[in-house]
């Protein structure tokens, strides 16, 4: 478990490094309109690179108690495939379904097939999560995310 630890400190600290190098491109202090457009990467790049620090550095202590477990045991294979596995399916059809239809269809299999939830909250969820999101980010920020064929064709008709 340790090298994993130590492994996933060292690639969170490179990861922020290169993070922080493309937030500095930026400006990062108070800018006319308000912080500078590099400000949030920033910091987030800042906060993950000490968060990379402390992993990496409790990684290589002492561990407190001699006996080494897996670092992923044999029994979370699966709840973590079932989260995974669909997630990664709707990331590798972005195109075809677009965030908000793929959020959806995730959100209904996961309510559905893990969280055992009925149908009615799952139809009120699934549909009110992505088209507030859709509202937020499309309506309010202006901010085009990938819709998808089917919802391009819904709402442009293309």
């Amino acid at each position: 478990m340790r090298k994993a630890e130590t492994a996933g400190g060292v690639l969170l600290v490179l990861f922020a490094l290169v993070m922080l190098r493309e937030a500095l491109r930026l400006p990062i202090g108070w800018t006319v309109s308000g912080p500078g457009a590099g400000f949030v990467p920033f910091w987030l790049s800042v906060g993950v690179a000490v968060a990379g620090a402390v992993i990496l550095i409790q990684s290589l202590l002492p561990a407190p108690s001699a006996a080494e477990e897996a670092f992923i045991p044999a029994q979370a294979w699966k709840p973590l495939l079932v989260v995974f596995l669909p997630m990664a399916a709707v990331i590798a059809f972005i195109n075809v379904l677009g965030i908000y239809l793929g959020g959806a269809l995730y959100l209904v299999g996961y309510m559905r097939l893990v969280g055992r939830f009925r149908w009615l909250s799952v139809v009120v969820v699934s549909g009110l999560i992505p088209l507030v999101l859709f509202f937020i980010f499309e309506k309010w920020f202006l901010l085009p995310l990938p819709k998808g064929v089917f919802l391009e064709r819904i709402l442009y008709g293309r």
